[in-house]
């Protein structure tokens, strides 16, 4: 083999180890699931808010669904968990198959004290993106909390994604604690 063709070869392989890496780092597709998270109530017995995004190369209705997942008491964390799903969406560009959505960061805040959670857990849904977050209450009392959640919007290409928009939300929950 000569030099010419180890050159080609050596290329030809970076080109294909630079896309392998671009496709497996991208966000998995969410798929459109209708109101399958919104109206839950195991999902969403906190709230849900639809939220339409507009996107380089589609529309999209995202739905976020916040619940808590465990009984809030003084002596025990509060895990609550906040879930992104696509409700609809309409693709204006024939080579993007869908939206990807990576949560970069989830932060809970008391008005009552004042206290502060930071970035709980992300977990695996299949076709919705899910964190969760504890957050410890220091009294017994109605609390008004705000959930803060960052996330990254991408365009999922056949091979590869492209990141569109970095969002910041803020959503008001009210919990009683005994």
């Amino acid at each position: 083999m000569g030099a010419k063709a180890k050159v080609s070869a050596l290329v030809l392989l970076i080109i294909i180890v630079a896309l392998a890496v671009w496709q497996f780092t991208s966000p998995p597709t969410l798929a459109p699931v209708g109101t399958k998270y919104y109206s839950h109530p195991s999902y969403s017995n906190r709230g849900s808010w639809i939220i339409r995004q507009t996107m380089s190369y589609e529309n999209t209705f995202l739905a976020i669904s916040i619940a808590n997942l465990t009984y809030p008491k003084t002596t025990l964390p509060t895990e609550y968990s906040l879930i992104i799903s696509n409700i609809n969406q309409t693709l204006t560009n024939s080579l993007i198959k869908g939206v990807g959505v990576r949560i970069t960061s989830l932060s809970i805040q008391d008005n009552y004290d004042g206290s502060t959670s930071k970035w709980g857990t992300s977990m695996n849904i299949t076709d919705a993106v899910q964190a969760t977050g504890i957050f410890n209450f220091r009294t017994s009392t109605t609390h008004e909390l705000r959930i803060t959640v960052n996330y990254q919007l991408y365009n999922l290409l056949l091979i590869g994604s492209i990141p569109d928009k970095i969002i910041t939300e803020s959503f008001n929950i009210t919990q009683a604690v005994l």
